[in-house]
């Protein structure tokens, strides 16, 4: 799913490249409608209408067993709505009393010089606050814009009492303190990276606020929404890049940056819900072993990201685009990536898809 959220945000932020004043969350009708869905995912095997899948033949036999069979819906014929765009709905929460609905109006309406991201979550986090993703992404905007009065140890103190079991709430503190160049800080957060209970991102939380806030709407086409949905998470701004570029210069010349980095890339591995993540925290182990010349650890290395990636794409493809016709086995994929990680929600999502797709009856592309 790493993969499909970056390429898609590639695809709609090529479409958006010359409007710096906009959202970075594309329009619906740029990712619901594609001649082709720019995306591995999607664009490996081919897909029809709905019509009959699964059905018994013209002799009212059985249709011939076909092992590991998942129902495959035509994406073409999603249309964009008629009237406002996910932003114009967005846009309209600003003064909602729902929480969750001010929340996305802050993450995906659209943006200005004036009216900044971070200017939306920062009067989020003031009308509402102790919001865990709000306080990630606020942490991760700061390290941008190092002066703004909003960024300061009392939005850190907020983080840690709102997240701080989350070692991935720690990871954003950590990064927060180097955009400052605050050496102890750093380390003592990513020592609590390191401690924490869990490790815990927030993919799987911005496509269900963005999905959850659109229910309702006149018309509403969950299809639609959860393509739009990966879209906006797949644009949200990460910020490992100043933790990885410590964890590649600072073991040189500091042995205890160089055991954090490696304990942190051991958490990331083994913690981490996503790919991405996961991919991370190898990349610092082989950083760590690479300059202790441990060819052992780097060939075990090697040996667990050929394993962890052996996933059969092809049914994976296809269970993922059933489950955008099908909300409650999207749904039961959302919870799985949240709670259990990228590879077992997957591995789920790929057998309930083959056992749904067994009844005759099942017919969730209409």
């Amino acid at each position: 799913m790493s993969v499909y959220l970056i390429q898609l945000s590639l695809f709609n932020q090529g479409k958006h490249k010359d409007d710096s004043t906009q959202s970075p969350t594309p329009k619906l009708s740029d990712t619901a409608t594609p001649p082709k869905t720019p995306s591995v995912l999607f664009n490996q095997t081919p897909s029809f209408d709905g019509e009959g899948e699964n059905d018994a033949d013209s002799n009212g036999s059985e249709p011939e067993a076909i092992q590991d069979y998942i129902v495959e819906c035509d994406l073409g014929q999603i249309t964009d709505y008629a009237e406002l765009s996910n932003s114009e709905v967005f846009a309209t929460f600003e003064t909602s009393p729902s929480m969750d609905k001010q929340l996305a109006y802050a993450f995906f309406s659209d943006v200005s010089e004036q009216n900044t991201r971070l200017d939306k979550l920062l009067s989020f986090n003031q009308t509402f606050p102790g919001n865990p993703l709000a306080l990630e992404q606020l942490l991760g905007l700061c390290t941008e814009v190092k002066s703004h009065q909003g960024c300061n140890q009392q939005l850190v103190d907020q983080a840690i009492s709102a997240g701080g079991d989350n070692g991935g709430m720690w990871f954003a503190i950590a990064n927060f303190y180097a955009s400052r160049n605050a050496t102890d800080l750093v380390k003592n957060a990513l020592r609590q990276v390191t401690t924490s209970p869990l490790f815990k991102e927030s993919f799987a939380e911005y496509i269900r606020l963005y999905t959850d806030s659109l229910q309702g709407r006149p018309n509403e086409n969950f299809t639609q929404n959860a393509l739009s949905a990966f879209a906006a998470a797949a644009s949200q701004p990460s910020f490992y890049n100043i933790i990885s570029r410590l964890c590649t210069e600072k073991p040189k010349q500091d042995e205890e940056f160089l055991q954090l980095c490696l304990s942190l890339g051991e958490t990331m591995e083994l913690q981490g819900k996503t790919n991405i993540t996961q991919n991370i925290g190898m990349a610092y182990q082989e950083v760590v072993y690479e300059l202790e010349g441990n060819d052992l650890a780097l060939d075990e290395l090697a040996l667990r990201r050929e394993q962890h990636f052996e996933n059969s794409i092809v049914l994976f493809n296809k269970a993922t685009n059933l489950a955008l016709f099908d909300q409650r086995l999207f749904r039961s994929w959302l919870d799985n990536l949240s709670n259990l990680g990228e590879q077992a929600a997957a591995n789920l999502l790929v057998e309930e898809a083959i056992e749904l797709s067994k009844n005759r009856y099942y017919k969730p592309c209409s």
